[in-house]
């Protein structure tokens, strides 16, 4: 395929990227979705990634452009271009792009920085009236996984009314945070399997389903082929979020679960019962017929009324039951906010964040912790990594994070970002050897800058970095300096 690929990039003529899906990763797609969504210019679901480009370009046509404050019209005519030909029918799309590592981050954030030491990707893709096809391939300098070849972005898609049913390598981001979701993150690469999603999220017509105002929906099912305690287990996953007219609120609900896999059962029986929570051992159910490893919770983003640029967002993701029964096992936590304006010409976006990974009982995590519990599983022993990662917040569990960043875009769409994050890892409980970070505990500061601009020749893609790592146990304390630059044709 990477051959395949590699000459089609040569042979065929270079054109924008055609997607029927944005996916996660790009910040500055972010930034001006939620710039206009904050604003009231469009009013769609944002926490839940990839996002339909058909959902942006419908939100997009109703916009009255002389109503946009300055800022605002800028993030339009940025997303409008984007989507405009992302969306154009029967075009054949090819692309490729470099990068190059020096110390890779092992902490990823929403911001698609190279996993490797080195990376050669090429792309095609079209895209029809009902059908889709996005083919990527990625070859891999010193992969940290050892997979050199890579079709992570691959998938092929099929519209059905107003759904999209795709099967491939979809990466996925989960809720309204920034550094970390805590159920479901671009921190691990993707795993194939298939997915179904809302192409736009119209409201309800019916007056009874009205007041949850636009809404969409996704559901997934992959194979976590990767080298586990259980082989070829997979994830389930699904997420429905709306938007309540006129409170300011985005609403998501998520769930996911580990299961099947070798010596476990795999009947739709099995499945049916995760689905209505018959998963219980000693309860509901027998320890050897336990269906799977599951998580699920909400998250909340508000957006303060009266045009105050300010936005409160949660994420609570419970696992697990406690003791046997019905009730939540442990309570992982997340808090954060959001501010944005004009500082000079520049648009900026800045928030703050904290995450606590140690999970808790209680009602809603406000009692004892229980560590050694977020991400593990007692079947399920490699836990809620794949490919050596965490699925969900990348500084896996029990830990603390606190981070502040902001990202600055200049009205050519020239943009800046920077973070700073300090991070307990693994700060409590026994050591833990399938903790992917730390089998023990370690303090992280971790700093770092990253700019990207459209060229004529390209999209360029740059990060400058430093982290210093202090060891809980032995009180060594090592720095790094961290480096990246990536070039793409689009």
């Amino acid at each position: 395929m990477a051959k395949l690929l590699l000459a089609l990039t040569i042979l065929l003529p270079a054109s924008l990227a055609a997607a029927p899906l944005a996916a996660p990763g790009d910040l500055l797609l972010r930034h001006d979705l939620q710039l206009l969504n904050d604003s009231g210019a469009i009013d769609i679901p944002l926490t839940a990634w990839p996002i339909s480009n058909g959902d942006i370009r419908a939100a997009l046509d109703d916009i009255r452009v002389d109503t946009l404050s300055a800022d605002a019209l800028s993030a339009y005519e940025r997303t409008h271009d984007r989507v405009r030909y992302e969306m154009d029918i029967d075009a054949v799309a090819v692309g490729f792009g470099l990068a190059a590592s020096l110390e890779p981050r092992f902490i990823r954030t929403f911001e698609n920085t190279p996993r490797d030491e080195g990376e050669i990707t090429a792309r095609l893709s079209w895209l029809g009236d009902r059908f889709a096809v996005n083919l990527s391939a990625t070859a891999a300098a010193n992969p940290f996984d050892g997979d050199e070849f890579r079709p992570d972005g691959t998938y092929i898609g099929v519209a059905l009314g107003n759904w999209m049913l795709t099967a491939g390598w979809q990466e996925r981001w989960w809720g309204p945070s920034r550094d970390g979701s805590l159920i479901l993150s671009t921190n691990a690469r993707p795993a194939p399997g298939i997915t179904i999603q809302r192409n736009v999220s119209a409201p309800f017509e019916s007056k009874w389903l009205s007041w949850i105002g636009p809404w969409t929906l996704t559901s997934f099912m992959s194979e976590l082929d990767d080298e586990r305690v259980i082989n070829d287990a997979w994830l389930f996953g699904i997420r429905g979020s709306f938007r309540p007219p006129k409170t300011g609120l985005e609403i998501g609900i998520s769930r996911t679960a580990q299961w099947c896999g070798d010596d476990r059962p795999c009947s739709f029986s099995t499945f049916g019962d995760l689905l209505v929570g018959n998963d219980n051992r000693g309860v509901n159910v027998s320890p050897e017929d336990e269906p799977g490893n599951q998580l699920g919770g909400f998250d909340i983003r508000w957006t303060l009324p009266r045009k105050i640029p300010i936005a409160l967002y949660m994420q609570w993701i419970g696992e697990d039951s406690r003791g046997g029964g019905g009730a939540i096992g442990g309570w992982t936590r997340q808090l954060g906010a959001e501010h944005w304006g004009m500082i000079g010409a520049l648009s900026h976006r800045t928030h703050v964040e904290v995450t606590d990974a140690l999970a808790r009982e209680g009602g809603f995590g406000f009692s004892d912790t229980i560590p050694n519990f977020s991400h593990n599983h007692a079947i399920y022993r490699t836990g809620y990594r794949y490919q050596g990662r965490s699925i969900g917040h990348p500084a896996d569990g029990d830990s603390l994070s606190y981070s502040f960043g902001s990202t600055l875009v200049q009205s050519a769409g020239h943009s800046w970002s920077i973070s700073l994050r300090y991070m307990e890892i693994n700060r409590t409980g026994a050591p833990d050897i399938r903790h992917t970070l730390t089998p023990t505990p370690q303090e992280l500061i971790d700093l770092q800058i990253s700019h990207q601009r459209q060229t004529r020749y390209g999209r360029v893609f740059a990060g400058l970095g430093y982290s210093q790592l202090d060891d809980q146990v032995s009180g060594v304390s090592t720095s790094d300096v961290a480096a990246f630059v990536r070039w793409s044709s689009r």
